[in-house]
């Protein structure tokens, strides 16, 4: 099923939009992996979502975003987790999966449309995570409704390429800067490229991840026949069910015009938990991106952020045990590192920032009773 015929300047109605993501998601071989989806429309936006519900529908509701070579979907594996945590996960599918394809739609818009469907669904205060792509909606969504944030992770933190110069870009990988210059130069070949690229076996697509930087242990992770390498070749399966326009999209939002600055997060207020999530040795989620961001955030210590020893791990903060070690903290805001590890730390570690991110739930107290 593909959505690449559809014309970047043509928009259906959300009721278009309804009835093209129900029947994207009613095929039977589909069943299992759609049972925790949910299909709204989005009155105030004119559009439609679709989103996975996951873990204990009365717990603390989080706001999970996803990145560029999965959907929503990505978030399912982990019902069980979320159960245990008291967490009320939504996943919306923001690219890839059911996803109707709009190649006007903004970074700005989406996190529009995350606000109408929170609203929706009647949460008010939520937790958010995200990883890699993800983060751009998130970032956009933190500055647009900055009071309404409990406590936000952001895993492998991107930025829009406005706000990054020429020096940040020559540290990216290569594959990800030639992404970068042929999207904004050459999006027809782009879009032609991307289209051939979700034809290959999603065995040779899992390559994309593989390079030197990789720690042992994802490297590892990403040997064919190991849990996270089947659960991510699923979800990048899962992905590409719509097309491969979500690549084309994808890229693209990467140069939209942000409809906040960077300074907008100051307006995070007291309380508001921000922890940037980084991996040593990353080459796509670049540390400095973190640091950009924490700059930003209330009573920022910027003269220690420029430092290039910044990613020195503070003692006794947390155990050994721990993936990540803070390296920053400011009122209200945080970094931690992942030591020697990759790109991949992002997803392979997800469910240790949470843990990290949201505190356990204290265990409710029962009524004493003579009964």
């Amino acid at each position: 099923m593909s959505t690449d015929h559809l014309s970047s300047d043509s928009t259906p109605s959300h009721e278009q939009q309804l009835h093209a993501l129900r029947k994207r998601a009613r095929g039977r071989e589909l069943i299992d992996d759609y049972a925790r989806q949910r299909i709204v429309a989005l009155p105030r936006s004119d559009s439609a979502i679709a989103y996975f519900e996951m873990g204990d529908p009365n717990g603390t509701p989080l706001l999970c975003l996803h990145g560029l070579s999965v959907s929503g979907f990505f978030f399912a594996q982990y019902h069980a987790y979320f159960v245990r945590r008291g967490i009320r996960a939504i996943a919306p599918c923001l690219l890839g999966g059911v996803y109707l394809a709009d190649g006007a739609k903004t970074i700005d818009q989406l996190s529009a449309e995350l606000v109408e469907l929170l609203d929706v669904l009647d949460i008010h205060k939520f937790d958010t995570v995200g990883f890699s792509w993800g983060t751009l909606p998130q970032l956009a969504l933190i500055a647009r409704v900055p009071q309404r944030i409990r406590r936000a992770g952001l895993l492998g933190a991107m930025l829009p390429q406005k706000f990054i110069g020429k020096a940040e870009i020559a540290q990216l990988k290569s594959d990800v800067r030639q992404s970068l210059k042929m999207v904004a130069h050459a999006p027809r070949l782009h879009r032609h490229l991307m289209w051939l690229l979700c034809k290959l076996p999603v065995s040779v697509l899992m390559e994309q991840f593989r390079d030197e930087q990789l720690s042992a242990a994802e490297a590892a992770a990403l040997e064919d026949g190991s849990v996270f390498s089947q659960q991510l070749a699923h979800c990048m399966q899962e992905c590409q069910r719509t097309g491969s326009r979500f690549f084309t999209d994808g890229w693209r939002m990467f140069l939209d015009e942000p409809g906040y600055a960077l300074d907008d997060l100051a307006a995070l207020p007291p309380g508001a938990d921000l922890r940037l999530y980084v991996a040593e040795r990353d080459n796509v989620h670049l540390p400095v991106f973190s640091r950009m961001i924490a700059s930003a955030c209330p009573d920022a210590d910027v003269a220690r952020l420029k430092l290039d020893d910044a990613l020195t791990p503070i003692d006794g903060v947390n155990g050994p045990h721990a993936v990540f070690r803070p390296v920053y903290s400011r009122r209200g805001s945080s970094i931690w590192v992942a030591p020697n590890a990759g790109r991949m730390a992002c997803m392979l570690y997800l469910t240790q920032a949470l843990d990290n991110l949201i505190p356990e739930r204290a265990p409710e107290r029962r009524a004493f009773s003579w009964a």
